[in-house]
């Protein structure tokens, strides 16, 4: 008797019936035998990531307002998707975000979508981050900046001279341009020395770079989905690349642009040519192992460092100023409080205040914190992992590797925590804190821990 050759049809057959098998079978896996089958939350989420997929990319970015949803139907725990938890709760931040003396590892799957997958922002172990952003950190203080304060005077003298010039010639200016331009020219300065990347000499201010930066944003909720896409566009054509997915051409275009540069530092440095007071100099002649120093890292570190200190960082200060302005000019009483006390250090309007005279002013650090309260900041969830320990909260046990996150607006508009949390009120800080009562705490813009944002120092 001969061996039977299965037909086309036949293989065919056995393939669907063994995909419906799969699929079947990771379905009752995931909602009955998962370790997070009994949290709360829609069981079409706990099935699938395409739910989480189709509001994110069908609904252009909404899981966010899905997920306040589930909260108000299922409490302030959820099971968002497959394999993560989301915790509303104020008072649960500092255990999720927690010190360095908790481990906290990142979640993996958001590395993978991240286009620096080697710099300190991306670090997965919490061990590794520690010892990548001690190297920086001291850049990033308040005595750092404050010493490179007189770069940071002379850039900005340039644009109020620039701004001078367009409203002679009556030119209107893209305000988010000159931010980016400024906040380039300023962080590009600081890592590489020098004038870093000009961008306030001419018309286009920082157009370019920001169409750049926002092009890498635009992308984050595809890779997040579907991360494979950008090693694969990595190999294709550019042209081809630029027909398809115009903001991702643009982000890869940047990438190669960066890693060219960075080679060029690495050169200067071996070379002794390179400034000693920069942030690649220190990272350059740290104690970090070799490994740590490889042009594809600091390429990484470069990216992340740019994009942070320029895109981020001048749109949370454009919205936070955007916001402050409308409610101020709507409010007359509170503009002319701002005023009078600004008036205590600027007796004229050609006075430049320092720094230092500025953070005094409590009605001002009043208004600005106000101001970052209520801009919405990111709104990507950044997930913590404990690989070795179950979370506990309230009666709920995660189990250890679970990706557990919290998302800052939320908590920003906590009735319970800011009263009438969609107005604008910036005495609330002072009263708050003539009271005694730290409502700082509670201000995840961000993030808070082991891996808060360094800027904000």
């Amino acid at each position: 008797m001969g061996l039977t050759v299965p037909t086309a049809t036949a293989t065919v057959e056995s393939l669907v019936v063994l995909s419906v098998l799969m699929v079947v079978g990771t379905a009752i896996y995931r909602l009955y035998l998962h370790p997070l089958a009994k949290f709360p939350g829609p069981k079409l989420a706990a099935l699938t990531s395409w739910y989480e997929c189709y509001y994110d990319l069908v609904k252009d970015g909404q899981f966010l307002w899905e997920i306040e949803r589930m909260h108000r139907v299922y409490g302030p725990i959820v099971r968002i998707n497959p394999r993560e938890i989301h915790i509303n709760d104020a008072s649960f931040y500092d255990e999720i975000y927690a010190p360095a003396s908790k481990r906290r590892d990142k979640d993996e799957l958001y590395v993978l979508v991240d286009a620096a997958p080697g710099s300190t922002f991306s670090t997965i172990q919490s061990d590794l981050h520690r010892r990548r952003s001690a190297a920086i950190l001291p850049f990033l203080s308040k005595k750092a900046v404050r010493n490179f304060e007189p770069v940071m005077r002379g850039k900005v003298e340039r644009l109020c001279s620039y701004l001078a010039g367009t409203i002679e010639r009556k030119r209107p200016v893209a305000i988010l341009d000159f931010a980016t331009g400024l906040t380039i020219e300023i962080i590009s300065s600081y890592a590489y020395g020098g004038d870093g990347y000009p961008c306030l000499d001419g018309d286009e201010l920082g157009s370019q770079w920001r169409r750049t930066l926002t092009a890498a944003d635009e992308e984050t909720a595809l890779l997040r989905h579907f991360y494979w896409i950008h090693g694969l566009a990595k190999f294709m054509p550019g042209s081809l690349i630029a027909r398809l997915r115009p903001a991702l051409a643009l982000l890869i275009s940047w990438q190669e642009q960066i890693s060219r540069e960075t080679l060029a530092i690495c050169a200067k440095y071996r070379d002794g040519i390179l400034h000693p007071g920069t942030i690649f100099y220190a990272l350059l002649d740290s104690d970090l192992p070799p490994e740590e120093k490889q042009p594809w890292r600091l390429s990484s570190e470069a990216q992340n460092l740019l994009h942070a200190g320029s895109e981020t960082s001048s749109k949370v200060h454009l919205k936070t100023l955007e916001i402050c302005l409308f409610y101020l000019l709507h409010d007359r009483t509170k503009l002319e409080a701002l005023r009078k006390e600004l008036r205590t250090v600027m007796p004229k309007p050609t006075t430049i205040p320092a720094w230092s005279e500025l953070e005094a002013l409590p009605y001002l650090s009043a208004v600005v914190r106000e101001g970052i309260r209520l801009q919405l900041g990111t709104t990507t969830r950044s997930p913590r992992v404990l690989p070795a320990e179950i979370l506990e909260y309230k009666d709920w046990k995660i189990p250890a590797g679970t990706p557990v996150s919290m998302i800052s607006w939320f908590i920003h508009t906590d009735e319970n925590i800011f009263p009438d949390a969609l107005a604008f009120r910036p005495e609330r800080w002072i009263k708050a804190a003539e009271a005694g009562d730290r409502l700082d705490r509670y201000m995840t813009s961000f993030s808070r821990g082991s891996r808060q944002c360094p800027g904000i120092k």
